[in-house]
């Protein structure tokens, strides 16, 4: 993998690729997700849902992705080169922004968690831990060349069995996992959950998936992430139950905490901060001429800034906004891809295609309507359906 724009690596199998998307699956953030999940059913996390939020997840990062794989499957494309060929500038260029942004902030976020576990287990303040987890990991993308795959499985690896050693000595008294559920509204709220934790890496999912050789290849690599999220869900919801509280990060973590819950949060963030570093070099070098070697300290040190403030113990709502807005954007960029494979003229995507469900969306979620991000969802695909029919009316009447 590159750390910036460049040339990319062509004729990779997903080994090459495992670490970004294991580290996302095994990210602290599926423990809660799982948790949230089951206690708003009783405590126990739905099977029904499990199953539909794996599909959906699978969903969304495959169609994405295939941008990423080399012809005829795919583009061979990160998402900046992407969203130059299917969106409007202006509309490319706000893209870009809105990914950078975003990597800034989820910098911010893991290595603050990541930084806070590592402060309870050795005793240094929360900012200096912070700056002891982050800096050595934008040395591994700065120094390393963008080699930081196999440190990221290693990370994520290690983050799997510590998480396993937690959840076998807060094992609840029987399973986690129902065959009932609610109503039609809480199982689209538990799926809206499912959505929005997979929405921003699958938008940039190309980043991970480019130069791979074909769909087995991202077949592993989804199969990856949806895995052992849906592992962790499962084990989130375990340890809700033995807890009591659906927060079970903030349970597991700090100075009361068990030193291999902490252990755990430190390492899984690993993975995901070098993701983030990643994505958002890519995207700021669409957006600024900087030097490649400047880019991922563009991206890392107002990340640093963020996590030794602790900002993310602010940042969640804004996230979810965040998840809630981006599927909107997916659809139509994986239905014109889709299109393009078949052998359509290549058209630029309006906005109006996407915005419009992205704004139901949030707005929606900002009312408190978590379900919401799944209408967005659903709103893009029937606007994407309608410019289908559309465009075939037009031909017809040719």
């Amino acid at each position: 993998m590159t750390a910036a724009a460049g040339p990319v690596p062509t004729g990779r199998r997903w080994p090459s690729a495992a670490g970004a998307w294991l580290g996302i699956g095994a990210a602290p953030g599926a423990l809660v997700l799982g948790a949230q999940v089951a206690q708003r059913n009783d405590g126990a996390l739905p099977l029904v849902v499990l199953l539909a939020g794996g599909l959906v997840m699978a969903a969304l990062l495959a169609g994405q992705g295939m941008l990423g794989l080399l012809p005829p499957a795919g583009e061979n494309s990160t998402l900046s080169a992407a969203s130059a060929r299917y969106l409007p500038p202006v509309a490319d260029h706000a893209v870009a922004l809105l990914m950078t942004l975003a990597m800034i902030g989820w910098f911010g976020f893991n290595v603050g968690l990541g930084g806070a576990a590592l402060g309870a287990l050795t005793g240094l303040p929360d900012w200096a831990a912070a700056i002891v987890l982050g800096l050595p990991l934008l040395g591994v993308i700065v120094a390393g060349g963008g080699r930081w795959n196999g440190l990221a499985i290693v990370a994520t690896c290690s983050a799997i069995v510590l998480i396993g050693l937690v959840a076998l000595r807060t094992a609840p008294s029987s399973v986690p996992v129902s065959l009932t559920s609610g109503g039609p509204r809480s199982m689209a709220v538990d799926l809206a959950g499912f959505l929005g934790y997979v929405s921003v890496f699958a938008m940039r999912a190309p980043d991970f998936t480019v130069g791979l050789r074909g769909r087995r290849d991202l077949a592993w690599c989804v199969a990856l992430l949806v895995g052992p999220a849906l592992a962790a869900a499962i084990v989130g919801a375990g340890l809700s139950a033995s807890t009591g509280s659906s927060d079970v990060v903030a349970t597991l973590a700090g100075p009361q905490g068990m030193a291999a819950a902490n252990l755990f949060l430190a390492v899984a963030v690993v993975a995901p901060t070098l993701a983030c570093i990643h994505s958002g070099s890519l995207a700021l070098g669409r957006l600024a001429r900087l030097p490649r070697l400047l880019l991922p300290w563009a991206v890392a040190i107002p990340g640093l800034v963020l996590a030794m403030l602790r900002v993310d113990r602010l940042m969640a709502d804004w996230l979810v906004l965040l998840a809630a807005a981006v599927p909107a954007l997916v659809v139509p960029m994986v239905w014109e891809a889709a299109r393009r494979r078949r052998g359509g003229a290549p058209e630029l995507i309006s906005t109006w295609a996407w915005l419009p469900a992205a704004v139901i969306a949030v707005l929606g979620t900002l009312a408190g309507y978590p379900e919401a991000a799944l209408a967005g969802l659903g709103l893009a695909v029937l606007a994407a359906m309608s410019a289908q029919w559309w465009r075939r009316r037009k031909a017809g009447d040719r």
